[in-house]
């Protein structure tokens, strides 16, 4: 074989081994990268009055993603009143190792939330959800949060409270979030719940409430003045309040309420009082047993809902 046959043969293995050793000096760099901004982070706040931590982390994937997995995840808050803590046993985060603005998380185990007592001197609030699957996804722009999804198929809620009624409980088939940022200063949002189950310790009335359907469209305005928490830079409480005195509120172009015999299609809009809590009153029509529609609302005030009419369908609504 010739010294050209040699070059013409041995010459596009050499470049494809090149290629790959490049490719793969990319992705280390890319993981390694990654992976030293989760140890920086870890035990500091991710956005002011937040605290990110974890004890353990795996990163694999290659060739075409960046996987990383973590293990003992807690994000807290520390207020005057007490804590308020989210754990997750195991949070996968992956990534494109080439398409780096969008990032699917996963989260499998027990979840907990715990709160402050409702009132100083009693008995700190704690919560057990276990999703049968928990996926969320997150795409950036300009280093902002574009767009954020988040679907959790079979979620079994519980109220895990020292003392509290072991028949507080929720459940669905499925719940999903839907956020997506607009140019014209807007967000919309969505969702949807299926087969939602409110358990007896929650109802009123002593008898599970079953909603078949729970479906939200709206758009949340004034979603500028959100920048900073989308970017990472603002704590929640913050941007809650500087959306509400920017003039922010919820549109809520249709609210789907589904029982086993009536059904309701509401509509209004909603912002939040002094203390950053929900607001307002959504009004529409509500039919029982297919009889005439007659007039139903919910109403938001002082941290609750409650029923704005007293022609609500009954018999399993809340």
């Amino acid at each position: 074989m010739s010294y050209s046959s040699r070059i013409f043969f041995y010459g596009p293995v050499g470049l494809l081994l090149l290629v790959i050793v490049l490719y793969s000096v990319f992705w280390r760099v890319q993981a390694d990268t990654l992976a030293a901004r989760l140890d920086r982070a870890n035990g500091g706040e991710v956005i002011p009055g937040v605290v990110f931590a974890f004890a353990e982390k795996s990163v694999g994937g290659f060739p075409f993603r960046i996987d990383v997995v973590l293990s003992g995840v807690t994000f807290s808050h520390q207020a005057p009143e007490g804590e308020t803590a989210w754990r997750i046993e195991k949070l996968a985060l992956h990534r494109l190792s080439y398409g780096q603005n969008r990032y699917i998380f996963e989260a499998s185990g027990l979840q907990s939330f715990a709160q402050p007592p409702a009132k100083p001197g009693a008995t700190p609030r704690l919560f057990y959800l276990t999703p049968g699957l928990a996926q969320a996804s997150a795409i950036l722009v300009r280093d902002r949060l574009a767009r954020f999804d988040l679907d959790l198929v079979e979620p079994q809620a519980k109220d895990a409270t020292s003392g509290a009624d072991p028949k507080r409980t929720l459940m669905a088939a499925r719940a999903q979030l839907h956020l997506l940022s607009r140019d014209d200063n807007t967000i919309d949002v969505a969702i949807e719940i299926d087969n939602a189950t409110i358990g007896t310790g929650y109802a009123t009335g002593g008898a599970e409430i079953l909603l078949p359907v729970i479906n939200l469209r709206g758009q949340l305005h004034a979603a500028g003045s959100l920048d900073s928490l989308r970017a990472g830079a603002m704590s929640v409480d913050d941007a809650a309040t500087a959306w509400r005195e920017h003039g922010g509120g919820i549109e809520i172009s249709n609210l789907a309420l589904s029982w086993p015999d009536a059904h309701a299609d509401l509509k209004g809009q909603l912002a939040l009082d002094g203390e950053n809590r929900l607001t307002g009153t959504l009004k529409g029509n509500g039919m029982r047993d297919g009889k005439k529609p007659a007039v139903f609302g919910l109403a938001f005030a002082n941290g609750e809902i409650r029923l704005s009419s007293a022609s609500a369908p009954a018999g399993g609504s809340p």
